[in-house]
């Protein structure tokens, strides 16, 4: 299941974000608002129940959302950080995980996964936060390490997916909520228009050494 969040609200943020020059506070902050309103969208399929609360004057039927407390969040490093912030603002109470990949520059983008430390996922609703969703490289390379498991719900938030690497995920069992789908990848793996590398923009260029 493929998710597109079109809202005007969030396309008004994601072309924000988008626009060349941004400073790294502001993309840091659409990104974690970005993440809030996905995870506003995907709070609607969750499961629930009728209550009732005591107001001041009388008694009013309300619901409670009996999956939170299931929910685990695992960022891919390192642009998914601000991004997650927002996702748990409204999950408070989920558990978070962190994984650690590194996709080489050149092709064929091979991945390395060199940092993974996530709680235990059987019976659990997973959410993978990575913005952008490319050549697909990192995304197959996670799910193949979990595809084992039994988890009870996948599911991958990004802010931009491209059709390759959403055509790359389509053997695996997982509902995918994104922003945008983009047709074309350049030869540096990044999508077109895209908005560039996310980690860079949020974080600044990593040093060599």
């Amino acid at each position: 299941m493929i998710k597109v969040v079109d809202n005007l609200i969030i396309q008004e943020k994601l072309g924000k974000i988008r626009r060349k020059g941004i400073d790294p506070a502001h993309f840091r902050h659409g990104l974690m608002e970005i993440g809030r309103y996905i995870a506003y969208e995907f709070a609607d399929t969750l499961k629930h129940e009728k209550v009732e609360v005591q107001t001041p004057l009388g008694v009013a039927e309300t619901i409670k959302i009996s999956e939170k407390e299931d929910i685990i969040v695992i960022s891919v490093l390192r642009a998914s950080l601000p991004f997650t912030q927002g996702i748990m603002k409204v999950f408070p109470e989920a558990q978070h995980g962190i994984i650690g990949a590194w996709r080489e520059d050149k092709p064929p983008f091979e991945v390395s996964i060199d940092y993974f430390k996530i709680p235990p996922l059987d019976g659990k609703i997973v959410i993978i936060a990575d913005p952008m969703l490319a050549t697909g490289n990192t995304m197959q390379k996670i799910l193949e390490k979990l595809k084992n498991l039994k988890i009870r719900r996948l599911v991958i938030f990004n802010i931009i997916s491209s059709k390759k690497g959403l055509e790359k995920l389509k053997k695996f069992d997982i509902e995918i909520y994104t922003c945008s789908i983009e047709e074309k990848i350049n030869r540096s793996g990044y999508i077109v228009p895209g908005l560039g590398d996310a980690g860079d923009l949020a974080f600044g260029k990593p040093s060599k050494l």
